[in-house]
């Protein structure tokens, strides 16, 4: 759990050198979700994991490379429908039968999400309604500093935001991984599974979604002068 929290600075800066937009067309899976997830295949999987992952490189003219040279972020969101993704992934690869398909998406939803798989009605529903999971994200950062250099954040994720497209902004209240600690160090590359409050500083609900199927921001302070704001946009 996150101990300290220091002020929230650099609020929002629209930066064209450290923002990277993902429009996000909801059509382009429909097909995807009309059918059951035990039959998606390995490519579905993907292709729907992909369709909720936003980063902050951008393939420049000339193949330059990323906007951020320093730091590469990838944000997979953890909802529901990411979730049966990662676990017919994982049913696929691992060659698993039905039963384990719904135990690894059970295990996902209670310890990611505010929902849950009810076998009785064969259908994920609500378990938390106080909603105090909040909003889960798998997180890889990647130090490509040159010449390089560690990155350091005492507070460690403190300095990372959540935030809706009205500026309202959410803190970390958990952060889960291998090698994860109190502080953030970034020497090569770390996973990590981070979580924001649902609410803002007042109190006030950030989204209405309790699956988080709107535009949000995910800003990151610290890692270099500038914030590095990445959004996820649906049409």
């Amino acid at each position: 759990m996150i101990k300290q929290i220091i002020p929230f600075t650099l609020f929002i800066i629209i930066l064209t050198s450290c923002s990277t937009v993902k429009y996000v067309d909801t059509k382009i899976l429909e097909n995807y979700y009309r059918n059951n997830p035990l039959t998606w295949s390995l490519k579905e999987c993907n292709s729907i994991l992909d369709f909720y992952t936003s980063d902050n490189m951008i393939n420049l003219v000339f193949n330059k490379g990323p906007i951020n040279p320093d730091v590469i972020i990838k944000a997979l969101l953890l909802n529901s429908t990411s979730l049966k993704a990662l676990s017919r992934k994982e049913m696929i690869e691992k060659r698993l039968d039905e039963k384990d398909y719904y135990q690894i998406l059970n295990t996902y939803l209670t310890e990611f999400t505010s929902l849950k798989y009810d076998e009785s009605q064969n259908k994920i529903v609500e378990a938390d309604s106080n909603f105090n999971k909040g909003y889960s994200f798998k997180m890889y950062f990647e130090n490509i500093t040159d010449p390089f250099r560690p990155i350091l954040l005492e507070d460690g994720y403190s300095y990372f935001f959540l935030e809706n497209l009205s500026g309202e902004f959410s803190r970390v209240t958990a952060v889960t991984g291998l090698f994860v600690e109190e502080y953030f160090q970034l020497d090569g590359y770390l996973d990590a599974i981070i979580t924001f409050s649902p609410f803002s500083n007042n109190g006030k609900k950030l989204f209405d979604s309790k699956d988080l199927n709107e535009s949000y921001m995910l800003v990151f302070n610290g890692l270099k002068d500038e914030p590095i704001i990445i959004y996820w946009n649906l049409k």
